[in-house]
């Protein structure tokens, strides 16, 4: 059964009018041929509404045919075109049983994109001086010098940097199994309870050897960045969340992304339901291994993921983000050119940091998760978009390049001559 707060929060969307759609579409990033300095004006509460065109019509058929050949119950795009939202709307259910269809202001889990969240979040604390690229993560003269991660069996892991743990090359090779999900094996060799947790997580790792010398080469790893949140919690004196939430969020206006929960009845009222593909498999409860549940809705320990992959967001949240730290001069940025410069380097050897991958056309995170799957690209035109599901393809992490071509097919609608599209607000 749906929660109470969730029922209040769709009878709010149901009801809502269009009262705040000017300045959704007049300073949704800032707006004006000024740029506005740090914050910006709170992101409003979008319908689907909001961009209800006979224009853009086509558009959502673009979508909804995409939904409909790769089964997805649930999902939501924003498009935004130099720093103004050209279109954004809900498609599907955000709760199949109830109905409840999905609008903008719904959040997703958005998995992987969370890293880029915690990128910026250092980037941040290095810009105020609290915290060095160089520095060292562990040992005596470490960063988490704790006694809890002082039994170390490689050596080489006392070199770790932040720069190796943002840039995946801390030791940690991609094709072995990842400790962030290995929490009952975890559990067993350190004879402690489930649910394991961080600390935990990385003091199994610590006992383990690195696969290659820390700044070898990069190797994708989700535990390097649920080290990164506990430096940011160590620099800080507060938690990661709560960090990320005062110094970058509410800063840009943000106030609907957070880390979010494992299990339904743990769901924000504003938040989608889960659901696996069919026919999946039901696995051990991250809590409780005689448990079998959906993997999608007990399966992770999402608040454990957190800095690596934890983060609920909605897809216009994720632009106003992504333009608070893209360099372009249209809406200001929270971090400093030269940061977004280190963030977005293209080597052949190391991954960009926080980014999933980036070129001169375009810069690319995309998150992937049983239940979810997240895209989010700034491109050098001008054009930038975030697109999340609430349901698992059968194409896995590769999901989200399929997304692009349909987003790819998209753009090419809303790329029509200056004019050509008239987005006004209804009376």
């Amino acid at each position: 059964m749906l929660s109470s707060k969730r029922k209040i929060f769709y009878a709010i969307c149901a009801a809502a009018g269009l009262a705040c759609l000017a300045l959704a579409l007049l300073r949704t990033y800032g707006g004006g041929e000024e740029s506005s300095p740090f914050p910006l004006p709170p992101l409003p509460q979008l319908t689907n509404e909001t961009f209800a065109f006979a224009e853009l019509e086509k558009v959502d058929s673009v979508v909804q045919h995409f939904l409909k050949r790769w089964k997805i119950n649930g999902a939501s795009l924003a498009i935004a075109k130099d720093g103004r939202l050209r279109y954004v709307k809900g498609f599907g259910y955000a709760d199949v049983e109830l109905k409840a269809e999905v609008t903008p202001s719904h959040v997703f889990r958005v998995a992987s994109v969370s890293k880029l969240i915690t990128a910026t979040a250092v980037m941040k604390l290095v810009e105020e001086g609290q915290l060095s690229l160089d520095a060292k993560a562990f040992g005596s003269e470490g960063i988490l010098s704790d006694s809890a991660f002082s039994k170390i069996r490689d050596e080489r892991a006392l070199q770790i940097t932040v720069k190796n743990l943002l840039e995946h090359s801390a030791g940690w090779d991609s094709s072995e199994a990842d400790p962030m999900f290995m929490g009952h094996a975890i559990a067993a060799k350190l004879h402690t309870p489930v649910p394991v947790g961080v600390d935990n997580i990385i003091r199994y790792a610590l006992s383990r050897p690195l696969s290659f010398d820390a700044g070898d080469h990069s190797s994708y790893s989700n535990l390097g960045y649920a080290i990164l949140g506990r430096i940011v919690e160590k620099v800080t004196g507060t938690t990661y969340e709560d960090y990320v939430q005062k110094t970058l969020l509410l800063p840009m206006g943000i106030i609907n992304m957070r880390l979010g929960n494992s299990y339904p009845p743990y769901l924000y009222a504003d938040e989608v339901s889960y659901y696996d593909a069919a026919r999946a498999k039901p696995v051990a409860a991250f809590d409780n291994p005689r448990r079998r549940v959906p993997k999608c809705r007990g399966g992770y320990d999402i608040r454990t993921l957190g800095a690596a992959g934890g983060w609920v967001a909605s897809p216009v949240a994720l632009l106003r983000f992504m333009h608070c730290i893209d360099g372009r001069p249209e809406v200001p940025d929270i971090l400093s050119p030269a940061s977004i410069s280190k963030m977005v380097r293209n080597d052949s050897i190391f991954a960009p940091l926080g980014w999933r991958m980036v070129s001169e056309q375009r810069w690319i995170r995309t998150g992937t998760l049983a239940g979810t799957s997240a895209a989010a690209v700034c491109d050098t035109s001008g054009w930038s978009w975030a697109f999340i599901t609430n349901t698992t393809s059968r194409k896995g992490a590769e999901f989200p390049f399929v997304v692009e071509d349909m987003v790819n097919e998209a753009l090419q609608l809303l790329a029509l001559p200056e004019g050509a599209i008239e987005l006004k607000t209804k009376n």
